[in-house]
């Protein structure tokens, strides 16, 4: 895991945001204070809800755009079960929490595939992961039948709270 991250502001703009990506070449921020987050915000989120809306980032707020279901998992969390959670959610990022509910870190897949034991599970978790997610049922041709709910990149950054 990655310790010692900087959240941004709620109110910061998304431009503020994209420049701290930028400075810490990273793909997304913890939104809140060091001792709360609010949201996370990725750079898909700036993607879909800024630039394809033609949106002006240096206007918006961070709080306007961000992916506020929060995700999230502790310290002491077991390897597997952080997997887990990451693949049923497909999400890359996970804030890490401490025993108190305050971010320490935020850990990424990265991170927990260096604990995979085989190449062929680490392919398997990731392919499980990069998938786009599917909200539907299988149709009897064997492709999904998406539902159309919810907007893309929604609790797109962290995991279970």
């Amino acid at each position: 895991m990655s310790r010692g991250i900087e959240p941004v502001a709620p109110s910061a703009t998304v431009q503020d945001a994209a420049i701290h990506m930028a400075e810490y070449d990273v793909g997304a921020v913890l939104v809140g204070t060091k001792e709360t987050l609010e949201g996370v915000l990725t750079d898909r989120d700036i993607i879909l809800r800024v630039v394809v809306d033609g949106r002006n980032p240096s206007e918006i707020a961070v709080a306007d755009v961000m992916s506020s279901t929060l995700f999230s998992c502790k310290e002491d969390d077991a390897v597997e079960a952080v997997l887990t959670e990451m693949r049923e959610r497909q999400i890359r990022r996970m804030p890490v929490m401490d025993n108190d509910g305050k971010p320490v870190g935020v850990v990424t897949l990265g991170d927990l595939t260096k604990a995979v034991p085989s190449p062929e599970q680490m392919r398997e978790l990731l392919r499980n992961i990069a998938e786009p997610h599917r909200g539907g049922k299988e149709t009897e041709a064997g492709k999904p039948e998406t539902s159309g709910e919810g907007r893309p990149g929604e609790a797109s950054a962290v995991g279970r709270g």
